[in-house]
């Protein structure tokens, strides 16, 4: 049975959105680091969705890392669901097995499973303690929301296409401070006329028409999780909005229906 127009565009987000977030433990985490720095192999992580199969493939490469949508020949791990929906379902948290090919190549099937549980620190229910880790948490989740945002858009989201077609040049900023630059934590959305494109760090050829400004990890932690809701997150200088509030108001509108799709 083919899967809902939902269901597919949540395993897309998921792939081009979250999947590529994986980049950042494997650049900042250095035991993640250390695990993959001498280590080659694809990973095809895929499910059926009716006659057909939708998937991504992750090329993991002495260290370097690429996520591609699609299909690759010969993948030294497969990680094949029998319907979207059971993709989703432990993609956002849940119980679902996938038929696994590749035991052969246990030391990257292994290495993989450490790296996907990273993904898991994007949850709302993720508090975690260590510092590190909590520095892990916001910038994966800034990272990956600015990039969903874009993908929403691509993809063809009736809403997030009629919110971008109205607007000029615009930059979404989201930034903590304090800010100082390499190992800072910044994303941003940029909006034009109807396309849009995310990014890494802060956008230096346009002022922002709204900045989002965390006033620490631990701030961003709180409104990320829903600790407090985004006005009283205003009001507890948890962050700051400069520009627009109601345009602020509406894309923190976007993140919550695109946190209700992916968690």
């Amino acid at each position: 049975m083919d899967a809902s127009v939902q269901d597919v565009m949540t395993a897309r987000l998921f792939f081009r959105a979250a999947f590529p977030v994986m980049k950042v433990p494997l650049n900042d985490d250095p035991k993640m680091k250390k695990l993959f720095e001498n280590l080659t192999g694809k990973v095809q992580f895929c499910a059926n969705n009716g006659a057909e199969k939708i998937g991504c493939y992750l090329t993991f490469d002495n260290g370097e890392f690429t996520v591609t949508e699609g299909f690759c020949e010969h993948p030294e791990i497969t990680m094949q669901f029998s319907s979207v929906a059971k993709m989703n379902t432990m993609l956002t948290g849940g119980v679902a097995l996938p038929k696994i090919r590749g035991f052969r190549n246990f030391r990257l099937l292994l290495n993989f499973f450490k790296l996907m549980m990273s993904l898991k620190l994007m949850m709302p229910t993720a508090n975690p303690k260590d510092p590190q880790k909590r520095y892990l948490k916001v910038k994966m989740s800034l990272y990956m929301v600015t990039t969903a945002l874009s993908v929403f858009n691509k993809l063809g989201d009736s809403r997030m296409k009629e919110w971008t077609s109205k607007q000029p040049d615009r930059i979404y900023q989201f930034t903590v401070e304090p800010y100082d630059g390499e190992n800072g934590i910044a994303a941003y959305l940029r909006v034009k006329a109807g396309k849009t494109k995310a990014g890494r760090g802060v956008y230096k050829r346009r002022r922002p028409f709204v900045h989002f400004r965390f006033n620490t990890v631990d701030g961003a932690i709180k409104v990320l999780q829903k600790e407090v809701e985004f006005v009283e997150a205003v009001e507890k200088n948890c962050v700051s909005i400069d520009g627009s509030p109601e345009y602020a108001s509406q894309l923190n509108d976007m993140m919550a229906v695109l946190q209700g799709m992916m968690t």
